[in-house]
């Protein structure tokens, strides 16, 4: 019985740790350097997504589709859905957690979200989906629009 109870409780606790881990992890007006920071010189896309945005769902699609069969693609979500709503964080939590992205998940704080906008891109209108593709040199490229898998490929095959 104590084995039982022992193995239990080691089960609960790297079950709360892998949800810890995988939490939304709040974006405020100073967050976009720690973004990058945790990419750490690795190309990545960095997709702003809604719960409401249809063309935002399908981007997040097309890239967890494309996640499962190449690893090597680096996706951190940003959800502008605040998470200061405890209904909007479960449905971002819950939606990401479906489609697998949920590794390096983001979402709008308490500021206001034309700080957040501003802070992400001073030339973005908040326009979605919107996606940033940064190469390992640290270079980006705005693009506004549904992602679609040839984007993918071609930005994976890009050096």
């Amino acid at each position: 019985m104590k084995r039982l109870l022992a193995l239990l409780a080691g089960l609960l606790l790297a079950l709360s740790q892998t949800c810890a881990a995988q939490a939304v992890r709040e974006f405020t007006s100073d967050s976009l350097p720690t973004v990058l920071a945790s990419q750490q010189g690795r190309p990545f896309v960095l997709v702003v997504w809604s719960l409401d945005c249809e063309f935002c769902q399908a981007s997040l699609r097309t890239l967890s589709a494309i996640k499962r069969k190449q690893r090597q693609l680096n996706v951190v979500t940003l959800g502008t859905d605040s998470l200061s709503d405890p209904a909007l964080a479960g449905m971002m939590k819950k939606r990401l957690a479906q489609l697998g992205l949920s590794k390096n998940a983001w979402a709008y704080g308490a500021e206001p979200a034309e700080r957040l906008r501003y802070a992400v891109d001073k030339g973005w209108h908040g326009e979605m989906p919107r996606s940033y593709w940064f190469n390992g040199r640290g270079d980006s490229k705005a693009r506004s629009g549904v992602i679609t898998a040839e984007m993918v490929e071609a930005f994976l095959a890009s050096p």
